[in-house]
């Protein structure tokens, strides 16, 4: 199936194997024996997943297509089940406004860093043509149809589109003519943006052309094989790629520059990441168990749906970092930067963001069953919705955070910052905090309406100005706790422990209320 779809990504070329193509793979994987077929997808350098996606028929990248073609000694327009001819032609074919299913190749946005190359037929050229800004903010199927208007009555097939270049690939003559109304100044721009220069890419044998393709992996196999400690692999493209090492601890990637690289569905697990810049980078749906991600630069990074089970992220910097979806089951986040971060929906159960910085960062219906999060600042987090059984947030600054619809019952809150919290949903079923330990928990100011604080510890609390209006405080310990300028307007107080807790200016008190307050210990 043969369509462009759009993102922030650029275009990567994808193309799926027929299902006559998939019983010749099927056939010959299995001529390779129990250990070689188990192996396979390792040996080549290429992610389970990948291989699993290409036996399913589902598109993948070319060049992935293509290598395992070649490690199964098979040709790989068979297994497509497209001829020459098609290899070319199948992107001329959709405009990207139709869904009309389409055999062969397939568009898909994916981040590319280096020419995507189309096996040539003869007298076929191919040439890079180079234009002012950025052409990802057009629909593909407009700079087809400009090239379609601008080629003279040839056709002129667009087989890669870059940041700022279009790759083309016609006729010799239709390219030459292209270009001579380029260079005469006759055609000026394309799609509204100017035209800077175009390239004719000199031919190559074939043999060349897989050298080119091959770069990424020897790439792969020298980081295998030995690592890339330091090195400098700024904007590699190393997508859907096996580097783990169930034997070793994984690929030693410790200090390496990988800005803004491409590891989207790479097998990383065991990697060691210690000190590298991964600051940019491309993890969307890999695999990270076990990883060593120890001071690693992680700004900005697009980590979503990654599989980080077990790993190793202390004093890491994720900030504004994408980290929906996650999974850190045990992770290690300790000292981690995780400020304005997205981690919606992640798994944090069982993880360590001891002392963490998790400042503005969002929480959404986040998982923090049995996380450890004493000393971690979670204030102006949005923490709607999430999960906090069995969370120790002892000493926690929730400052300004908010709480609408969490679960905090049972939780040691004590010491905890929560000045200004947001905990009031507007209903008439508030936060739980039933039974937590709230002792000496800063609560000035905070939105405590509906709240259930039912046989809580606020002992030594700060709840000046806090708004406790229809808030249940049956069997709450408010001993020695600070109340001033608080309101208590309908609150239910039944049974409240308030030996030592000083009412000052409180609001909803009428005068029996205040005289049983006092003959229980309470200081107005």
């Amino acid at each position: 199936m043969t369509e462009f779809s759009q993102g922030n990504k650029t275009k990567k070329l994808t193309i799926a194997a027929s299902s006559k193509g998939i019983e010749t793979a099927k056939k010959a994987l299995d001529k390779l024996g129990f250990e070689l077929k188990n192996n396979f997808p390792k040996s080549q350098g290429i992610s389970h997943y990948t291989v699993t996606k290409f036996f399913k028929s589902e598109p993948i990248q070319l060049d992935l297509f293509k290598r395992i073609c070649d490690g199964l000694t098979l040709e790989w327009k068979e297994i497509a089940g497209i001829t020459e001819e098609q290899a070319s032609e199948q992107l001329n074919k959709t405009d990207g406004s139709s869904s009309e299913p389409v055999q062969g190749v397939e568009q898909s946005q994916s981040l590319s860093q280096k020419e995507t190359v189309i096996e040539r037929q003869s007298e076929i050229i191919k040439a890079i043509l180079v234009l002012e800004g950025d052409i990802n903010s057009v629909q593909p199927s407009k700079l087809i149809e400009s090239i379609v208007q601008q080629s003279s009555g040839y056709t002129i097939n667009i087989i890669d589109i870059k940041i700022s270049s279009l790759i083309l690939q016609g006729s010799q003559k239709a390219i030459e003519r292209f270009e001579a109304r380029i260079k005469s100044e006759d055609l000026k721009e394309l799609s509204g943006f100017p035209i800077k220069d175009i390239q004719i890419v000199n031919e190559t044998s074939d043999d060349e052309d897989n050298s080119k393709l091959d770069h990424k992996w020897r790439l792969v196999a020298e980081i295998a094989s030995g690592g890339a400690v330091g090195r400098d692999l700024r904007g590699a493209d190393l997508s859907d790629t096996d580097l783990s090492n169930t034997k070793l601890s994984g690929a030693n990637l410790c200090d390496a520059d990988l800005r803004g690289a491409d590891l989207s569905g790479a097998d990383l697990s065991g990697a060691d990441f210690n000190d590298a810049d991964l600051s940019g980078a491309d993890f969307s749906s890999a695999n990270l168990i076990r990883a060593n991600l120890i001071r690693t630069n992680l700004i900005r990074a697009d980590l979503s749906g990654v599989n980080l089970i077990g790993g190793n992220l202390i004093a890491a910097k994720l900030i504004d970092s994408n980290l929906s979806n996650v999974n850190f089951t045990g992770a290690k986040l300790i000292d981690a930067n995780l400020r304005s971060a997205n981690l919606s929906n992640a798994n944090l159960s069982n993880a360590n963001l001891s002392n963490a910085n998790l400042r503005s960062a969002n929480l959404s219906n986040a998982n923090l069953r049995g996380t450890e999060l004493i000393g971690a600042n979670l204030r102006s987090a949005n923490v709607e919705g999430t999960e906090f059984s069995g969370v120790n947030l002892s000493g926690v600054n929730l400052t300004a955070v908010s709480l609408y619809n969490a679960n905090l019952s049972g939780v040691n809150l004590s010491g905890a910052n929560l000045y200004g919290a947001y905990l009031c949903p507007m209903t008439s079923s508030g936060v739980q905090f039933g039974a937590a330990n709230l002792s000496g928990a800063n609560l000035n100011a905070a939105d405590l309406r509906y709240a259930n604080i039912s046989a809580a510890n606020l002992s030594g609390a700060y709840l000046n100005g806090a708004d406790l209006s229809s808030a249940k405080l049956i069997g709450a310990d408010l001993s020695g706790a600070e109340l001033n300028g608080a309101n208590l307007s309908s609150a239910d107080i039944s049974d409240v422990k308030v030996k030592n807790a000083r009412f000052t200016y409180i609001l909803g008190i009428d005068e029996s209320t205040k005289l049983e307050l006092i003959q229980r210990g309470a200081i107005f």
